[in-house]
């Protein structure tokens, strides 16, 4: 079948196909020769189904670059089962009707009964043609890729799909892209395409991140991969080697090797800081095409800065897991707050790319409420004394005896806990060791391969785990500590989730006690979980879990948790509590931008609950001295930047145009002019997309100032709006005088500054990024 559709797209002039799924294992096959179809200006029409979920979304994120695509609207769950190819050449019409759907199974290996017609145009032809549009047209909708980003989400790998692709053979041995590098490559494509120079892509260890830089990096000639360690550069030149082969050169930049005018250069973070070499002599600014950073969320530190401030690369692209730091440096303003892609751990699940995990929350019968609470985390000293009780150990290791598999991680509260764990369970008679950060590199490496070679049974260790470690054995995971962060639950999870040869699922002992956050653990284990969301129990019709993932809690916990969820705990008072851990963990006072860039509550909450910002600051008790002086017209003028209305970013370029150089009179010609800059950004230029803008591209100056005048200083200024703080007497655009006086204070102009670019990263990110 495969053989015979190549001949047929390849000698037609109209392709239709209207089948009831498509796996990624048969659309490898075709895309290639849809692609070509469609380069030659052949007509494309293919009409495909969600139904029973067995359609990949790998396979219609290969087909969104081929346009025509629709998907059967079935809100009723219809069996939609056609399987039907059809080619059209002048008048001749070639069809193929049987059992055949688009995969690798139906196309090559497995036992199909497909009929194979030719004919001329004629009435009954002309029956089946107008069966088809009646569906495509209007029983179905465009493939869009807000829709298929939800789709994506919403997937779950069955048995039942697997059935169609368990026959592939690979003939030679190609690397290509798999998992999540097929989305991802296809955002990255069009987030350039939107002008974007820099993009963070957030996904989980395992699943492939140096391959997808390795793809997505072909059409550039000379790359930069950074790294924080050498087993991490060393591991990357393995894989640009597996694909490129001997096409390219390579080249080491670290302590031990200073490697210049290689294709592709792998460089130790620590050693291409230096002020010595980041000058001609070794690199120029320009050198570089495309830029790796590996464990992106580190990047704000002094040391990235200073490579990244000096090469002036076409494209950078940041890999991480998590791209929240425990200091202050903004990670996402580096890359243009462009997160291009996410891949979440119930994606990876409900894809196959992750094992899917047993969970079994253990009663903790420790008082956590006896134990000081300071600064948004609990007392060391007095947490640790509680930690290491007898009672506790002894559970613990019951626990470990009942539930063990062949390689587990305990994650610990402290130092002192991992030692004491450590000690109790060799006096158990268990093969255990500790990797802490004060544990010699050489040492580690030796814990690990004994580890690996069942030589060790069980590794206590902190936070070490939390990145850079990669060991797809794990297959079991004790959580010893309290901790109400998301983050760092997700990221400890995530050591165990990775696939590996026999390993069918990850194993979770979680000792849960009354600690602050407990009560939000089932809704951490959906991955739904955000700040401010509502309790959710294990037994509520809402407790999800990724597919093949089964979640098992004591008693005392369940009832615990239906004690917790019948409190009603005011959104005011979550604000309030996530300002306090943000002020903690930047070590300062969080700013808008900070709390949109860090936190998990929306910036609209905290403004709408408080009324603005100002006045939330002023109750938290936060404001400086400058601020508590600002005028009454200062004050007005913030709320009305964070609050003003805009169905278009038009607000935004007037708004900048005279605030970024502080002008108290602007000509109409200046506004166009800055007007005409902000929206050729391609990123910007995406919000004129009425008809009137269709030939954008080739406005003059005149046309921008039009824009400008009917909207938004029309808007702003008829009728005497808003004279208090503007009036556009024409050709100018005139500062009121006081507020003018007002923007001479730099630390209030600083805050008008960050709210409009709050309001443009929001505004853009909304409308064009959420799905």
């Amino acid at each position: 079948m495969y053989e015979s559709l190549k001949r047929s797209i390849d000698n037609c002039d109209e392709i239709i196909m209207n089948v009831s799924f498509i796996r990624d294992s048969g659309m490898k096959l075709l895309i290639d020769d849809l692609k070509k179809a469609k380069e030659k200006g052949k007509k494309i029409r293919i009409l495909t189904s969600d139904y029973m979920k067995v359609t990949e979304p790998n396979a219609l994120y290969r087909l969104l670059e081929i346009g025509g695509i629709k998907i059967f609207e079935n809100p009723l769950n219809r069996s939609f089962h056609p399987k039907a190819y059809i080619f059209r050449k002048e008048n001749d019409f070639e069809f193929y009707v049987g059992s055949s759907n688009i995969s690798y199974s139906a196309l090559i290996s497995g036992v199909e009964w497909n009929y194979h017609f030719i004919s001329k145009e004629s009435s009954e032809i002309e029956e089946i043609l107008d069966e088809f549009t009646e569906l495509y047209e209007k029983n179905s909708f465009e493939l869009t890729i807000e829709w298929l980003r939800e789709y994506e989400k919403r997937y779950k790998k069955s048995d039942y799909g697997e059935l169609f692709d368990n026959k592939e053979r690979v003939e030679k041995k190609v690397i290509e892209p798999i998992k999540f590098q097929i989305p991802a490559l296809y955002e990255l494509s069009k987030t350039r395409e939107e002008g974007y120079n820099k993009a963070m892509i957030v996904v989980g260890t395992g699943l492939g991140k140096t391959y997808l830089a390795v793809f997505d990096s072909m059409n550039y000639k000379k790359i930069l991969i950074i790294a924080h360690r050498d087993e991490i550069l060393k591991g990357a030149k393995n894989s640009f080697e597996n694909v490129y082969k001997d096409e390219r050169t390579y080249g080491f930049f670290n302590g031990e090797r200073k490697e210049c005018g290689r294709d592709i250069t792998f460089a130790s973070i620590s050693t291409i800081c230096k002020k010595e070499y980041l000058n001609r002599n070794y690199f120029d600014e320009n050198y570089f095409d495309y830029i790796v950073v590996d464990e992106f969320h580190h990047s704000s530190s002094k040391s990235y800065l200073k490579v990244l401030e000096y090469f002036k690369p076409k494209f950078l692209l940041g890999l991480t897991a998590t791209p929240d730091r425990n200091d202050n440096g903004n990670v996402y303003k580096l890359c243009d707050y462009n997160i291009a892609y996410e891949c979440d751990f119930r994606v990876g699940i409900n894809n196959g790319w992750l094992v899917p995990f047993e969970y079994y929350g253990i009663y903790d019968s420790i008082d956590y409420s006896a134990i000081p609470w300071r600064s948004g985390k609990y007392d060391l000293l007095a947490l640790e004394n509680a930690l290491i009780v007898e009672k506790r150990l002894s559970l613990i290791y019951d626990k470990y005896i009942e539930f063990r598999k062949k390689y587990s991680i305990g994650f610990c509260a402290s130092v002192k806990h991992c030692q004491v764990m450590n000690e109790y369970f060799k006096r158990k008679g268990i093969k255990s060791e500790i990797i802490i950060g004060e544990t010699p590199i050489a040492k580690r490496q030796d814990i690990i391969e004994k580890f690996k070679s069942k030589e060790i049974d069980i590794i206590f260790t902190v936070d070490i785990f939390n990145e850079g470690v990669d060991i797809p054995e794990i297959d079991s995971i004790l959580f010893l500590r309290p901790t109400n962060s998301y983050t760092i639950f997700i990221q400890q999870l995530g050591r165990g989730l990775r696939t590996y040869e026999g390993k069918e699922k990850l194993r979770v002992l979680d000792f849960v006690g009354n600690y602050k956050g407990a009560e939000y653990r089932p809704l951490f284990l959906t991955g739904n979980y955000k700040r401010g969301s509502k309790i959710v129990n294990v037994t509520d019709k809402n407790f999800l879990l990724p597919e093949g993932c089964s979640a098992e809690f004591s008693f005392e916990l369940i009832e615990e948790f239906e004690k917790l969820k019948r409190k009603n705990i005011k959104l005011e008072e979550l604000i309030k509590t996530e300002y306090l851990e943000l002020m903690e963990k930047l070590e300062k006072v969080p700013s808008i931008m900070e709390v949109y860039t860090y936190g998990d509550i929306p910036v609209n909450s905290y403004t709408r609950c408080f009324k603005n910002w100002y006045n939330f600051q002023e109750i938290m008790d936060v404001l400086t001295t400058e601020q508590k002086c600002y005028s009454k017209l200062g004050l007005e003028f913030l709320e009305f930047i964070e609050s003003t209305s805009m169905t278009k970013s038009y607000k935004i370029p007037l708004l900048l145009s005279f605030i970024e150089n502080l002008n108290k009179n602007i000509s109409i010609e200046e506004i166009g002019s800055y007007f005409k800059r902000f929206y050729n950004l391609s990123y910007h230029k995406k919000d004129l997309n009425n008809k009137k803008h269709s030939d954008l591209i080739n406005w003059d100056n005149k046309k921008f100032e039009k824009l400008a005048e009917d909207n938004p200083i029309k808007y702003l200024t008829e009728k005497g709006k808003n004279s208090e703080f503007f009036q556009y007497i024409k050709p100018n655009f005139i500062l009121s005088d006081q507020l003018y006086k007002e923007l001479q204070n730099d630390e209030f102009l600083k805050e008008v500054k960050e709210r409009i670019e709050y309001r443009k990263i929001n505004y853009f990110h909304r409308k064009y990024m959420e799905e």
